[in-house]
């Protein structure tokens, strides 16, 4: 199959396999921070056999700089999953998920200032559709005042960081060993919420649940999604894969419906198609680079 074929595919699998990340996280029954370890750590562990060859063979971190961005992709990504999570606490699940979900506005015109990405009027239409959705989404369920506002600025930090995260993986378009820099930033995730569960002195041995949990979440949702997602930034401008993202909700709320048979509201049903819309449009237009 040609790289114009592949990758809007692949896009397309990768955003079904992170939606099934909300029942995972569920089904974990466990902490954040242990959940994110866990997962990432496993991660990490899935791609050893593909990652440590590339490793050893320096495709990934073989000069300074590709080591500084590895790494800095990596903190990066620790950071949107640190902060939203964090944000969560302090302010609505609605905003804090419409606030985080702003990553493609960053994304896109960064995307075509220091990559050259293409960003055509049936993108930028796609990028509003899909907003547009998240927002009729997220509308029922704001709430102000407290400490709301603390809440709403880390979920906008962790969208800046998940933004940065995906230039870094664009950057390094031109470079093999997508295994070694995906486990190499899952590692440092890893680590991070390890430090994390310690500092709040809530770092324990995982049930087997939580331990059952996290590997679908590590193979599924980690390998299949987000080293997936790192893959099409090879082919594909940032700002698609960015948008890509937002598939998430509506996918899992159809997910949870057809597997938990959780109800589905009208708000939902009609910002999903939305959010669906846009990334179809967007998908349609956007140019594939071939690999290098």
């Amino acid at each position: 199959m040609s790289g114009r074929r592949a990758a809007p595919l692949a896009l397309v699998g990768a955003t079904v396999a992170v939606s099934a990340s909300a029942i995972l996280i569920q089904e974990a029954q466990s902490d954040a921070a242990t959940v994110v370890w866990l997962r990432m750590a496993l991660a990490a562990g899935l791609l050893a056999p593909w990652a440590l060859p590339q490793l050893r063979r320096r495709t990934v971190g073989g000069t300074r700089r590709d080591a500084l961005l590895v790494a800095l992709a990596g903190v990066l990504l620790a950071l949107h999953f640190l902060t939203w999570t964090a944000s969560l606490m302090d302010t609505s699940v609605a905003a804090s998920v419409l606030l985080v979900s702003l990553h493609p506005l960053i994304v896109a015109p960064l995307g075509a200032r220091l990559h050259g990405d293409a960003i055509g009027t049936p993108v930028l239409a796609g990028i509003a559709l899909a907003l547009c959705g998240t927002a009729v989404t997220c509308a029922a369920g704001f709430r102000s005042g407290g400490r709301a506002l603390t809440g709403d600025l880390l979920a906008l930090a962790g969208a800046v960081a998940l933004a940065g995260y995906l230039l870094i993986g664009r950057a390094r378009r031109h470079r093999g060993g997508v295994a070694g820099y995906s486990a190499a930033a899952y590692a440092i995730v890893s680590v991070a919420a390890v430090g994390v569960a310690a500092a709040q002195g809530g770092l324990h041995a995982p049930s087997i649940r939580t331990l059952v949990a996290c590997f679908g979440l590590a193979a599924i949702c980690t390998v299949g999604g987000h080293t997936v997602f790192n893959w099409t930034l090879r082919r594909l401008p940032a700002s698609t894969v960015s948008l890509s993202f937002l598939g998430e909700a509506p996918l899992a709320a159809l997910l949870a419906f057809l597997i938990l048979g959780q109800h589905v509201t009208t708000p939902t049903l009609i910002g999903g198609a939305l959010i669906l819309s846009g990334l179809a449009v967007t998908l349609r237009a956007a140019p594939v680079t071939p690999a290098e």
